[in-house]
């Protein structure tokens, strides 16, 4: 494995664990503020259930105070009350918060109703044929006390509690039923007012626990091992309000969850960036240090460093040969066209020798004209000889060209053979260079190539 790659498989590995370590981090710190954020959603959720819990009473007791003073007025003097029923129910009416209608049923038919105006409907309805409305009156005249029936679907329309009152015409013994006063409280009305319809981060139900239990609001499950549960009492019968938080669909904490991750995700790119750019700069410093600037070959230092890995490999045999090139007469080419024709005919150099040697082997410039080749497990001479010669034959049988003028190279190539793990590498290089120049002797440069 190259240098190259063996660095970019650390940084893989390096960037894997990043990412491995931080994501279950971020995912952390976002469940942790959620958490936080979560307790206080719940504590505010809590506080408008018990406020809640508080308008429900509040309004309830207000509004059946009514009834009870209404009936109070009829058992003691019916004929005066009834002479003034409209002042007298007006007056009671405009005291109250979520009435809608008063009425008066003497053996349960209703006989007087305040407003009349839209309740012409409810006018002379025998209660007692109605079956859901005459058990509630026959609960209150069981109890002889106030009774609170509903939500009711009211023969005039619409939904409503209904406070209903027994009169009787012996008081106080009791024992001669008159009928029924009655204050029909404006459900919806009464809902909106309490604040139940802004609970958006819980389910909440309502359910009559004095009786038979019936629920008002919500569904029946709520009840089952409810997170908030509170009991609103009225007079004389109670209900049962509860709550199960809803936190998953709670627009707030969706919105802490995103901004949190966002940041996360913003906070892990930004150091993750800053640790790529350290290593691209890093790589840069060392291309450059392990580089020849010319021909983009690697350098001196480079191939030395291969060499040294290369010679003190513990694993099994380690052969080479290392190729020391040399451009013949490369000074008549940058004395007779320049050094910048000298340059690019050293690229065109370097190029062939890429060219010519297997993906394996390594092309190194060490200076000048001068290059060096490991051959790798290239290692009996008589094939290290058929590949030199490949090699010479071939990069010497192309051209470069400038301004349409040929330019022959031609190459002194000598080379030395590691086969010996005690050989020090200087060793090595200079056999290579002696066997280099032993050839450049033998093959001067011919001058009508230039």
């Amino acid at each position: 494995m190259s240098y190259n790659k063996k660095t970019d498989f650390i940084f893989a590995l390096i960037s894997i664990a990043f990412f491995a370590i931080a994501t279950p981090i971020s995912i952390a710190i976002k469940n942790h503020y959620v958490s936080l954020e979560s307790k206080k959603v719940e504590m505010v959720v809590a506080n408008n259930i018990s406020l809640v819990r508080s308008n429900f009473e509040a309004s309830i007791f207000m509004d059946t105070f009514l009834a009870d003073s209404l009936a109070t007025l009829i058992t003691i003097d019916p004929d005066a009350a009834f002479k003034k029923w409209d002042v007298v129910a007006s007056q009671l009416l405009s005291k109250s918060q979520h009435v809608r209608n008063v009425t008066a049923s003497p053996n349960n038919i209703i006989t007087y109703i305040y407003p009349l105006e839209g309740n012409e409907s409810a006018l002379g309805v025998d209660l007692s044929r109605i079956p859901e409305q005459y058990k509630a009156i026959q609960l209150a005249k069981q109890k002889q006390h106030i009774y609170i029936d509903g939500p009711v679907n009211l023969v005039q329309g619409g939904q409503g509690l209904i406070a209903r009152y027994p009169i009787y015409s012996d008081f106080p013994y009791n024992k001669a039923y008159w009928g029924t006063v009655s204050v029909v409280i404006d459900y919806n009305k009464l809902m909106t007012y309490s604040g139940i319809y802004d609970i958006f981060d819980a389910e909440v139900a309502i359910r009559n626990i004095t009786n038979t239990p019936k629920v008002l609001y919500g569904d029946i499950e709520i009840f089952d091992n409810p997170d908030i549960q509170h009991f609103i009492n009225l007079p004389y019968g109670r209900w049962q309000l509860a709550a199960k938080y809803k936190l998953s669909d709670s627009a707030h904490l969706t919105f802490i969850e995103r901004t949190i991750l966002s940041m996360a995700l913003i906070s892990v790119s930004l150091i993750y960036a800053l640790f790529f750019l350290i290593y691209k700069n890093y790589k840069t410093i060392h291309k450059a240090a392990m580089q020849d600037e010319l021909t983009h070959l690697p350098n001196r230092r480079y191939i030395k460093k291969l060499l040294k890995k290369m010679s003190t490999k513990k694993e099994g045999n380690s052969f080479f040969t290392l190729l020391s090139v040399d451009v013949n007469d490369f000074k008549l080419v940058n004395d007779n066209y320049g050094h910048d024709v000298g340059d690019r005919f050293l690229q065109f150099i370097s190029i062939k020798l890429q060219e010519n040697v297997r993906s394996t082997d390594t092309v190194a410039r060490i200076g000048g004209d001068e290059f060096l080749v490991i051959l790798n497990n290239i290692y009996l001479p008589e094939k290290v000889n058929s590949v030199t010669q490949s090699i010479k034959n071939k990069i010497e049988s192309e051209s470069f060209f400038h301004n349409n003028k040929e330019i022959k190279p031609s190459l002194s190539i000598g080379y030395a053979i590691y086969n010996d793990k005690n050989i020090d590498i200087e060793t090595l290089i200079t056999k290579a260079d002696h066997a280099m120049y032993l050839n450049k002797n033998a093959n001067a440069f011919s001058k009508t190539s230039i």
